[in-house]
């Protein structure tokens, strides 16, 4: 028995010899975590302020303020890169699962002074440049949903784990890029300074395509998605301490218990959100769906300029705008009735369709031939070598 029993096992041990061989002696390392005593203290001193803290913030913030006013994704990212933030929320997320007061007051008097300095400085700058114009990069971040929670959440478990293990220390980085901490409240301080005379980058007033407060919607909103960063940041970065053993159970779970009570808060509205999204997302792809399944009605895709959607007494309403050629607009009626009936059926509530729609005449003009071009170049190259 022992005997079969080694047979068995040489086949493997001679597969195990060849790959070690061909791999280059590959195996797994389990990497030791950094010692409780050294997160401790490293979380200890993330929970004070520094002078470095507050200069790279607030040049964090001039870069995202300046990235957002622009509507340029690059300078949005390199501000994300060099924001400190998640390094007091880190302190923040530790002292909720140690059930450490000085630990969370202190990380949250942190988290609070700079959250007021990136909105300061955003609004004075923006009042001082005085653009009014809002670009996709702020609109983006101006509508936070349910997806925003799932990113959040991922990017807390990666940096409380980034924390625990020497070798991706330097992962840090990628997580501030994954999670949005500063640009949402530099946009925020943007869209107090802005006002109601705010515009979108297409020309159209806020009150024009549904947001009636104009900047303020923008500033409410995106000061809802970094609430909601926070949030998701220190229960799930809590959770991941506790799992690797940086936290006592029966202490973590009643410092995780009053994190999740206080971020349902954000629940409702991260739902209306996510429920805009996926109607508008749906309405969108009807559009597009509509001309194939109904191709005798259709004669091209439906297309519009702007599209707005607003929910009111359980009635969806949908307020289009669109410029077409004069000669498609004909049966235009018909085909807004019929995307009409099918949109009721996917939504499962009434829908209003107002459909603003200007007929336009095309003009083609054409100057000039070919032929004509052939022959100047022709005429250009003999004059040359006369010349010569």
């Amino acid at each position: 028995m022992t005997r079969d029993k080694h047979i068995w096992h040489m086949p493997w041990r001679r597969i195990k010899l060849i790959f070690l061989r061909l791999s280059g002696d590959w195996r797994p390392h389990l990497e030791p975590r950094i010692a409780p005593e050294q997160i401790a203290t490293e979380m200890k001193a993330a929970s004070f302020p520094t002078i470095s803290f507050f200069t790279l913030l607030a040049l964090s913030c001039a870069i995202a303020t300046f990235g957002l006013l622009a509507n340029s994704a690059p300078a949005i990212i390199g501000a994300m890169i060099i924001a400190p933030l998640m390094t007091p929320i880190m302190g923040l997320s530790y002292g909720v699962v140690q059930v450490s007061w000085s630990q969370v007051v202190r990380s949250a008097i942190t988290v609070f002074l700079g959250v007021a300095v990136v909105i300061g400085i955003s609004f004075l700058s923006a009042r001082f440049i005085e653009i009014k114009v809002a670009g996709t990069e702020m609109l983006s971040r101006a509508f936070p949903s349910q997806l925003d929670l799932g990113v959040a959440m991922a990017a807390g478990a990666a940096g409380a784990f980034s924390l625990s293990r020497e070798s991706i220390r330097s992962s840090i980085a990628g997580v501030a890029i994954s999670v949005s901490l500063v640009p949402p409240l530099a946009i925020a301080g943007i869209g107090l300074a802005l006002g109601r005379k705010a515009t979108a980058d297409v020309g159209l007033s806020f009150r024009e395509i549904g947001l009636f407060s104009g900047g303020t919607d923008i500033a409410v909103g995106a000061f809802v998605l970094f609430l909601t960063n926070l949030a998701a940041i220190v229960v799930v970065a809590g959770l991941v301490m506790t799992l690797q053993g940086y936290a006592r159970w029966k202490r973590s779970i009643f410092g995780l218990a009053c994190a999740i009570a206080a971020s349902i808060v954000l629940m409702q509205p991260l739902d209306e959100e996510f429920n805009a999204l996926r109607t508008k997302s749906m309405v969108l792809r009807l559009m597009k769906t509509l001309p194939v399944t109904h191709s005798q009605s259709f004669e091209r895709t439906l297309e519009f300029d702007t599209l707005r959607l607003r929910e009111e007494d359980g009635v969806l309403h949908v307020h289009t705008e669109a410029t077409v050629p004069r000669d498609k607009a004909d049966g235009l009626q018909e085909r807004l009735e019929l995307f009409h009936d099918e949109l009721e059926k996917k939504a499962g509530e009434p829908v209003i369709i107002e459909a603003e729609v200007i007929p336009i005449d095309i003009l083609r003009y054409r100057v000039g031939s070919h032929e004509d071009y052939k022959q100047g170049t022709s005429q250009v190259r003999r004059q040359a070598n006369d010349d010569r």
